[in-house]
């Protein structure tokens, strides 16, 4: 059986170049880095819609005034949260076309963000007595919010590209410079898109391209939010991270539109006291489906701390409660491994699975709300489920219930695995006390130790990146926890920071070494073009690698410095 998945596995892993492509692709990374950004905005609004309805569990009201005030602020942030969006994709996707710009030719990213937020309004800001609608304003509007943050930035590349800019002699200060030098980009974008509005609604009817788009998409959405579409999607992502890509980055694109859009119905819904009935949101995934990370890893990892007959994987187990418990699950999927072990393939897809059938169970059929809040991703999923679902009754029910069933479909592929390994540090046992192997083994090349002049630096900014700020702070903190007693070994003072790829771009110019955690490796090459325009140096890691870093600094120090070293 190992045979078959290790042959099939090898077979998937030729298509990795491909799958890597598309996570890295600009137009992907655009919207994506663009969808995280505004995360806050989620975040806040969701406090209010705690604050005014978390009281009704216990019976008690506010009035239709202090209501109203209460969700004023729900309303101008999660209200305009399609306007946002357009801003915040041109703001990443800008940054991202800046990395491949001349020196002189750079976009703005205020000039774009500007347009951006003009056009959606042109767009979706539809005339009504007294003003214009806010119908389109919000998540419903979003998707042409993403498609204008993508065409804007484009659109001022190529008038600067092509010189259509107006320049002003130098004795004019650059701020006011900057300012007219876009005003023909600017122009532009506004022309083409005023017109594209005048022709589309003339063609439609009226109708707005945001109520044109739904009404085309909305089918499709639909069929991805049942059984077999969600089962798909989510399946999908752990599979992809089971071959250790990141899975999110290359299924969520598709599907992170509706998902926004699913919340803002489900808080709608439950604001109008009816059944919020959408189960695909970004938090239920989260906190619900990828119990404990991707591929729901939480139960195996208490298996492998308590149950383990193995040192070794009790070990391994022990270090990695903690970050698992917090939806950070790196120190298990590689330190176990269980990225590319063939016996944690089948739980490791189906346990994600399982809970999405459950989750949408609990919602359409015992009417259990579907998540009204957005819940930070690296809330506890057994916290988080009750905080997203505004303590329905049900969701108490329906974690414990996850936990049994991801323990089930787990347990009996750990204890193969369990068996196996223990097997192996027996038969390694006996060879060291039958002399076959040397007890002490020279593990360390006999090479000089790297030290801070053999580079010429004695201070270095270092900045880790990976997908969603867990990961990184890991190796972060390590570095920064060890920072004197690195600087005693090595001569060098180790500064480190921990971010999100995608919104990293203000910390670059005071950065020496970006290192990319495995899930962004599939960035490097850009990442190494955005690093060499600030003399900075951008490294690659593999997941064990990663995680021996993580757990040993003067690994990781020396990394750095032989990386530099060599460079």
């Amino acid at each position: 059986m190992n045979k078959v998945m290790d042959c099939l596995i090898d077979r998937i892993k030729k298509w990795q170049p491909y799958f890597d492509a598309f996570a890295a692709n600009k137009y992907v990374s655009g919207m994506r880095n663009g969808l995280i950004a505004p995360m806050y905005v989620l975040l806040f609004s969701s406090i209010f819609m705690v604050i005014t309805y978390v009281p009704n569990i216990f019976g008690f009201y506010w009035s239709e005034s202090v209501e109203s005030m209460l969700l004023r602020p729900y309303d101008l942030t999660m209200g305009v949260y399609g306007l946002i969006v357009s801003a915040t994709v041109a703001k990443a996707f800008t940054d991202i076309l800046n990395q491949k710009q001349e020196t002189g030719k750079s976009i703005s990213a205020l000039a774009t963000m500007v347009s951006a937020l003009s056009v959606y309004l042109i767009l979706m800001g539809d005339p009504v007595e007294g003003g214009i609608s806010t119908e389109y304003l919000g998540a419903s509007g979003m998707i042409v919010g993403i498609i204008i943050g993508l065409v804007i930035p484009n659109i001022f590349k190529f008038s600067i590209d092509h010189n259509l800019t107006i320049k002003l002699p130098k004795e004019v200060p650059p701020n006011l410079s900057e300012s007219f030098a876009s005003v023909i980009a600017y122009g532009l974008a506004i022309t083409v898109f005023w017109i594209f509005d005048i022709i589309f609604k003339n063609f439609s009817g009226g109708m707005n391209v945001a109520e044109a788009l739904m009404n085309v998409l909305n089918p499709i959405f639909m069929a991805a939010e049942s059984y077999l579409g969600m089962s798909i999607i989510y399946g999908a992502t752990a599979f992809f991270q089971f071959l250790g890509m990141n899975g999110p980055d290359i299924v969520f694109p598709a599907v992170k539109p509706a998902m926004f859009q699913n919340l803002a119905e489900n808080q709608e819904l439950y604001r109008q006291g009816l059944h919020s009935f959408h189960a695909m949101t970004n938090a239920s995934y989260d906190m619900a489906i990828a119990f404990g990370g991707t591929g729901a890893t939480l139960m195996v990892t208490l298996m492998f701390a308590f149950l383990s007959k193995s040192k070794g994987n009790r070990a391994v187990g022990r270090a990695a409660i903690v970050p698992v418990m917090f939806n950070v699950n790196e120190p298990i999927t590689f330190g176990a491994p269980l990225i590319l072990s063939p016996i944690f393939l089948v739980p490791f897809i189906l346990a994600p699975i399982a809970n999405t059938i459950l989750l949408r169970l609990f919602i359409t059929t015992l009417g259990m709300s579907g998540f009204i809040m957005e819940v930070p991703w690296t809330t506890p999923g057994f916290i988080g489920t009750i905080l997203g679902t505004n303590f329905d009754p049900l969701s108490f029910l329906l974690v414990p219930l996850i936990a049994i069933v991801d323990g089930i479909i787990y347990y009996p592929f750990f204890r193969v695995y369990d068996q196996k390994v223990l097997e192996d540090e027996k038969a390694k046992e006996e060879l060291v006390l039958a002399g076959a192997e040397e007890v002490t083994t020279k593990t360390e090349e006999l090479a000089e130790k790297p030290t801070g002049d053999s580079i010429g630096k004695d201070k270095l900014n270092v900045l880790v990146l990976c997908a969603g700020g867990g990961t990184s702070g890991m190796l972060a903190n390590a570095l920064n926890d060890s920072r004197e007693e690195l600087k005693e070994e090595y001569g060098v003072e180790f500064t480190a920071r921990g971010g999100h790829y995608g919104q990293h771009s203000e910390f670059m110019s005071e950065t020496d070494v970006v290192i990319l955690a495995p899930q962004v490796s599939s960035h490097l090459t850009n990442m190494q073009n955005e690093a060499a325009r600030h003399d900075a140096i951008a490294l690659g890691t593999g997941g064990t690698e990663y995680i021996k870093y993580t757990q040993n600094p003067k690994s990781a120090a020396e990394f750095i410095l032989n990386s530099i070293s060599k460079q």
